[in-house]
């Protein structure tokens, strides 16, 4: 989506009052001020003992932090224990029962709102299979329905090729299982890449005249070779589609207060796709095989495809996003203890070649494992895999969500842009400390653009500075385009001005981006104006509106706009959102709610 802007910044009531600084004023730093912008950066340890039960009652004197191997002081320290409210209730009842003064009923935790989980689940039906992943559904209402009655907000996401939000964030019930119920509905597309990899098998069989010849005939291995690598590129492809679409989801929670958590559910990803079809080429040709290919494809060797195919630098991006905005992953496998047999069983027949018979299934299923330990790893969450027991798995995974620990600390690098290690010890030994390996910190500008896009996305609003959003009439512009006018209004009386000589100065940053009904995002486009008022005429305008206008190019519907104005003097920051009807709106369609 394109986002045309024309802008312009003046006084409503009072135009021409309010001018921005030329770059002559800028350069000779006609603003003097020295902004520090604190980044807090939490993360959230989780102790167990050598049984791997989480171990309660630590201070912040049993923990130490370092970053890039300096101590750091701990500026923030929480700890979060979960009380066992069902035994809490039968106590209550039994005490009741005997006539005894009963305990008061057990009441959800109640945690300050900076330690309350948003946790959203990521359904990849890409990379699922229907019968697993409505199993691990069907086993996930309990896990969710806990997580409401600990007062954590749940949104769910599914993703074929593109994100679909199923539900925002909520702490309604009712909703979730009806998200739930949905997501059940909805096509699961991994058996498509199991029977285009047995159909890729089959033609390396028939390639080599193992079957559908008798055996006669001349072996063609630039034939099975090219089916191998005809397979690779789409899985290459759908990877990093899957990938790409789970850092987006990393950025919409950047905007959420509070605790952090994504829950990814699918059969696996595959850290390097086609591995086990290189294996059965050598295995159905012999090791010296590709030396025979020609010239022109005289690279093509199993050990150097899966090093070029091996997509660990996707992974890490989607690792150093979720660092950077404090989000934990954690990641279910949802095909269970045992792989569904899906090429060893169906070739078991084949006779057995020069180069022997690999247990495809074993190889495919770690290469699936790889990706999603990482993903956990990276960030400080963990991993259930190999198991069909998923509701237990889901309970010791809620185990972390309600005993931990968080640490704060004050970044030192006041938004460098790079990463840093972080290392937690603990001064009691005995005992087993997992954390994220570390953080990325981000300048506020890029961070004022991912919070942008959570309010545009999750709807997330906060408006300090009174901001305000109206519209023109939207002007056709072709191809089911339109020119609309925008006003963003910014009370003047909520800025920071500061004096300089005979006039008082202050900067604003408004950044804008735009949704469309089929959930396409712009690109974001930010604006910085400084401003300078007389000083004789600061008092006058205090009860005025900043009126910053622009124009943008958005498609017929019903478009939500997220402006977000950030003023640099003070550090205040709004997020406001707005949907606006564009064109005439098409039957059977409801206006989308703000």
């Amino acid at each position: 989506m394109t986002l045309k802007v024309l802008a312009s910044l003046c006084f409503l009531g009072m135009v021409a009052m309010l001018a921005p600084l030329s770059a002559q004023q800028q350069a000779d730093g006609t603003v003097f001020v020295d902004r520090v912008d604190v980044n807090i950066i939490n993360v959230e340890v989780f102790v167990t003992d050598e049984n791997g039960y989480p171990v309660v009652g630590l201070r912040q004197k049993d923990f130490e932090i370092y970053q890039d191997g300096e101590r750091v002081e701990i500026s923030n320290f929480y700890s979060a224990v979960r009380e066992d409210r069902l035994l809490q209730q039968l106590e209550h009842d039994r005490a009741e029962e005997r006539g005894e003064p009963a305990p008061a009923p057990p009441q959800a935790v109640q945690r300050p709102e900076d330690q309350r989980l948003s946790l959203l689940v990521y359904i990849d039906n890409l990379n699922l299979h229907t019968r697993s992943r409505n199993r691990v559904l069907d086993e996930m209402a309990g896990f969710l329905e806990d997580r409401m009655a600990q007062r954590d907000r749940v949104m769910v996401v599914g993703f074929d090729r593109d994100l679909e939000v199923l539900l925002p964030f909520t702490n309604d019930r009712l909703q979730i299982a009806e998200a739930i119920e949905r997501l059940k509905k909805q096509a699961a597309r991994r058996q498509v890449d199991d029977a285009l990899r047995r159909q890729t098998m089959r033609h390396i069989e028939r390639s080599a005249n193992l079957i559908g010849q008798g055996g006669a005939g001349t072996p063609d291995l630039a034939s099975a070779y090219q089916y191998v690598r005809s397979y690779v590129q789409q899985a290459e492809d759908d990877l990093q589609r899957s990938l790409e679409g789970l850092r987006q989801a990393v950025r919409w929670l950047s905007g959420m207060p509070g605790r952090r958590a994504l829950l990814y559910v699918s059969d696996g990803l595959s850290q390097r796709p086609g591995e086990e079809l290189y294996q059965h080429l050598v295995d159905v040709f012999g090791p010296g095989a590709l030396s025979q290919l020609s010239s022109q494809e005289a690279f093509v060797d199993p050990t150097i495809e899966r090093v070029a195919s091996d997509r660990g630098r996707l992974v890490d991006r989607v690792s150093l996003e979720a660092n950077a905005h404090q989000v934990t992953l954690y990641t279910l496998n949802a095909g269970g203890s045992t792989a569904q047999s899906t090429v060893s069983a169906e070739f078991a027949d084949l006779s057995v070649t020069a180069g022997g018979r690999t247990n495809f299934d074993q190889l495919r299923q770690a290469n699936l494992s790889e990706q999603l330990i990482e993903l956990a790893q990276r960030t400080g969450g963990s991993s259930i895999l190999n198991t069909f027991n998923f509701d237990a798995a889901m309970a010791a995974m809620a185990r972390d969500f309600d005993s931990f620990y968080s640490l704060g600390f004050r970044s030192p690098h006041q938004g460098d842009g790079e990463r840093h290690k972080v290392e937690v010890r603990l001064t009691r030994p005995g005992f087993k400390v997992r954390h994220r390996g570390g953080y990325v910190d981000k300048p506020i500008e890029e961070r004022l653009a991912d919070r942008t896009l959570s309010s545009l996305v999750l709807g997330l609003e906060k408006n300090p500075l009174g901001v305000g959003v109206q519209f023109g009439k939207p002007i056709h512009s072709g191809r089911g385009q339109y020119n609309l006018p925008v006003l963003v209004r910014v009370p003047l009386r909520g800025l920071t001005l500061l004096p300089s000589g005979e006039s008082a100065q202050g900067k604003l940053q408004i950044y804008v981006q735009v949704q469309d009904d089929k959930g396409r995002v712009s690109e974001l486009h930010r604006h910085l104006y400084p401003l300078s008022l007389p000083n004789d005429q600061v008092e006058a305008a205090r009860g005025q509106d900043i009126g910053y206008q622009l124009q943008l190019k958005v498609r017929q519907g019903t478009p939500k706009i997220a402006v977000a104005v950030w003023d640099e003097l003070s550090g205040t920051q709004s997020f406001v959102l707005q949907r606006v009807l564009v064109g005439e709106e098409k039957k059977g369609k409801r206006r989308g709610r703000r």
